[in-house]
């Protein structure tokens, strides 16, 4: 038995997948350019004073540590990237003096606070790390990209410094740069 292909199928075919890569190399661009745009303001006041709690009870927010350098990173507990990214950060945390890290966990349901904890733990993670809903993960990052790696880094003006997004090694090493810039400024 013969089996008939519709003659344009191919082309079809093709067509779609061509657009899918296109759109999608599109919308990454586009959030990495609303990330550049955001870079030298001041977060809002609603973030700068939301309380942030780790997962020991420590409470802070961005307005509190103003006259630090900032590396507000969002991850999740069972992404590979994350895991990485998290590896660059306490290399940072050992070797930046004035640099305040702080990682914040998306909740999900793979995330549990005991889970988290343990985490910290296997990870040998050394600052302070606490959970995020997604609604105020979009807050932070301005964006409905809820990708995971994010790194935000603040100068001791509380401004937006940087804004890294997935980890890689250009991720390491722009982030590495852009801590040093901000830690040099006076």
């Amino acid at each position: 038995m013969r089996q008939y292909q519709c003659p344009g199928s191919r082309f079809i075919i093709l067509s779609v997948f061509f657009a899918v890569i296109f759109i999608s190399m599109i919308s990454f661009g586009v959030s990495r350019l609303q990330a550049k745009v955001k870079v030298g303001k001041l977060p809002k006041n609603s973030i700068a004073n939301y309380q942030l709690q780790t997962i020991d009870g420590r409470q802070f927010n961005l307005a509190g540590l103003r006259g630090k350098v900032v590396a507000l990173n969002f991850f999740a507990v069972w992404c590979g990237h994350s895991k990485q990214h998290i590896q660059t950060l306490k290399r940072l945390d050992s070797e930046e003096r004035g640099l305040q890290i702080i990682g914040l966990s998306v909740e999900c349901p793979e995330s549990t606070p005991e889970r988290l904890a343990q985490f910290i733990k296997d990870s040998q993670i050394k600052y302070p790390v606490g959970m995020i809903k997604d609604r105020i993960f979009s807050e932070y990052v301005e964006s409905r990209d809820l990708s995971v790696p994010q790194t935000l880094v603040y100068g001791r003006d509380g401004r937006l410094a940087a804004h890294f997004s997935g980890h890689d090694a250009k991720v390491d090493t722009d982030l590495t740069e852009a801590v040093k810039r901000e830690l040099e400024k006076q």
